[in-house]
């Protein structure tokens, strides 16, 4: 090194040998596509919210209370559309849906035991059966209505949750009660900008996330769809991290 300048010191990076989760690519035109199908599948849930839903008003006090002699005479607002059952919004619904359905699919030795309350000295508690686990409808699209969602923390846990809760249960079963394998959920991207459309047609004011559940009603079309122009979810590393396998460390 020339006299007076300090030699650079070496910095050395590691990383997991694990390989990692691959987000599925969605073209430009087939978003566009997956993105007119959806909002003319939610659109009758925005109708229902706009006619039947009126916007909420705070929490601030009347200061005219009604009178009893003044009764309520609208008539109840009709039963929203079946499809509403079919519909989770927001990261946060969807976070604990997938969270649940990869708990239920989970190997029995990974899953946290169910503690019991323990008993007052001198009295015992008979031990209560082993409840079965309530079978969530499962994920069938997830869209993310985000420009880089793979880079974004909020989001990070998404795949790895929808692939696991897209794992055949490991609860045993005979073979005249097993299911079917089902198709392998989709995860689709949509650009920033379509949040405000979606959101529109919602007649919501945001939409973080949007996901579609198995059976929705009038949802075949946009299913078919995205199942064929989106390829799943590559979560290689959930295999190689249970075969208990030394695979050193990356370095450069």
């Amino acid at each position: 090194a020339p006299a007076g300048k300090k030699a650079s010191k070496p910095f050395f990076k590691t990383d997991i040998p694990f390989t990692e989760t691959q987000w599925p690519q969605t073209a430009h035109q087939d978003q566009k596509i997956i993105l007119d199908l959806l909002c003319n599948l939610v659109e009758p849930l925005g109708h229902y919210r706009e006619t039947h839903l009126p916007p909420s008003k705070g929490t601030k006090r009347k200061r005219h209370p009604p009178s009893a002699s003044s009764p309520d005479t609208s008539s109840p607002p009709p039963a929203p559309p079946a499809l509403t059952q079919h519909l989770l919004i927001g990261l946060n619904s969807i976070t604990r849906h997938l969270s649940t359905l990869a708990a239920a699919n989970a190997p029995s030795t990974t899953r946290a035991p169910q503690l019991q309350p323990s008993p007052p000295a001198g009295e015992s508690v008979p031990k209560l059966p082993a409840s079965e686990p309530k079978s969530l409808p499962k994920i069938t699209l997830l869209i993310l209505p985000t420009l880089t969602p793979s880079t974004s923390l909020a989001h990070a846990h998404l795949p790895t949750l929808l692939y696991l809760s897209s794992k055949p249960s490991t609860v045993t079963t005979t073979p005249s009660t097993s299911p079917s394998p089902s198709p392998s959920p989709r995860l689709v991207t949509l650009p920033p900008s379509s949040e405000a459309r979606i959101a529109s047609a919602l007649h919501i004011p945001r939409v973080g996330a949007i996901a579609v559940l198995e059976g929705a009603p009038g949802a075949d079309t946009l299913v078919q769809y995205v199942r064929e122009k989106v390829g799943v979810v590559e979560c290689a590393w959930v295999e190689e991290g249970m075969r208990a396998e030394w695979r050193g460390v990356k370095g450069s």
